[in-house]
Formats: structure tokens, sequence, C-alpha cells
């Protein structure tokens, strides 16, 4: 995205696009329902496995299931317990994206950002910091502080180019692009999407776009 773009984008904060957050959380539908698979899959290949993995394993099962039943304090504690007493494990790991999650939908996010940063300062997996910065655009999304989703969504784009979301995350910003009014870098994010990630959910989700705005403006040549 061009920065006079970047700075006009900033200029139209105040405002309210009515639905747009329910558009433009494509990847967090993909990202929570598959990070607990992908965590397991990629880091506890990485772990021994040991009596401190299957306890850590086990506290953080009992965790989301109070906060399941909606008992938030003790499933906190349990958090906390993992990230505390086995900060080496697969299961801490998913502790503290779990906590900055629950932290975002409480609307506590400076809390959570405090989280997500740590992870990003420290020295783990590239799995681990993806999910972070995947977490970074939803938490600003839903602070509806747009410009740093858009500007979060792009670098996370050119940080992990082959990442299992950076498809959904290039359709989360052209309809960030969209609704706010800048269509040009709409376009030429969709068209990138059919043209990188051919053959795929995505590009026949962006060409569909890209059909409709063609007809859209078809139409109102013909009544101009």
């Amino acid at each position: 995205m061009s920065s006079a773009a970047k700075k006009s984008i900033i200029g139209v904060i105040s405002e309210v696009i009515l639905g747009l957050r329910n558009k433009v959380k494509i990847f967090m539908v993909v990202g929570l329902a598959l990070v607990v698979g992908l965590i397991s899959m990629k880091m506890f290949a990485r772990f021994e496995l040991n009596e401190s993995n299957k306890m850590s394993s086990d506290k953080l099962s009992e965790a989301c299931a109070f906060f399941a039943l909606g008992d938030v304090k003790n499933g906190f504690v349990l958090i906390d317990e993992v990230i505390s007493r086995f900060p080496r494990t697969a299961a801490a790991c998913q502790a503290r994206l779990f906590k900055a999650d629950a932290f975002i939908e409480m609307c506590k996010y400076n809390e959570a950002l405090k989280i997500l940063q740590e992870i990003l300062n420290s020295e783990e997996l590239e799995t681990m910091r993806s999910l972070a910065d995947a977490r970074i655009i939803y938490l600003y999304d839903s602070k509806k502080d747009y410009p740093k989703a858009i500007f979060a969504s792009s670098e996370f784009i050119k940080k992990y180019p082959n990442h299992f979301l950076t498809r959904d995350i290039y359709l989360n910003l052209a309809e960030y692009c969209f609704f706010f009014g800048f269509k040009e870098d709409a376009i030429r994010i969709f068209n990138e999407v059919v043209i990188r990630f051919p053959n795929t959910r995505e590009a026949k989700n962006a060409q569909s776009r890209l059909n409709g705005m063609k007809n859209k403006l078809e139409s109102k040549e013909v009544f101009v």
C-alpha cells in the first residue's frame, strides 16, 4: 500500500463502517480453529515428551474447561500456573496465546498486547511468533484501531509470505481498503491473491470480489 494511502487511512479513522468487524475477521476463523492443532503438531514434535509436558497439557485442558464453564477466575489461575511452572513446554506457549485471546475478548487490549509483544521479543519458535502477530491484527480490529490493523496486516504478509494464514490476511487487508474507500488498493490486492495463489479458495473469493466490483461499476455506467 502506498504511503499516501496509509496517511489517508489515518485521516479517516473516525469513520464508522457498519458491519466492518464481521467482514474483516476472516483470518480469525482460520487462526483460532487451527491454533491448537498447529501448535501441537509443530511444537510438541520439538519438545521432549516427558512428565512435565503431560502435566502442563493436563493443566491447560483443565483451564480451558473452566473458561468454557464461565469460571474465568480459576481459568486464569491455571493458565498462570502452566506458564510459571512449565515455562519450556508447548503447553506454556499455548497458554500465553490463550491468555492473550481471553484478554482481547474481555477488551483488556493493553494486557493482551503486552503478552503478544513479549512473545515476539522472545526466542520462541517462528510458529509461535507468527500466531502472536496474527492476534495483534485481531486485537487492533477488535479495538477498532483500523490503521494499525492495516499496518499489522501488511507487516504479517511481508514477514510470513508462506504462512497458512497469509492468504486470508491478504483478503482481510483488501476488505479493509475497500470499506475505507481505497478501491484501487483493494483491487490491486485482490488481483495479487488471484495471481499468487491460483486454484485456491482464497483466489476464488478474490476473483468473485473483483467480478462484483466490475459489475457494480458497469451498472453505474449504464445509468449515468
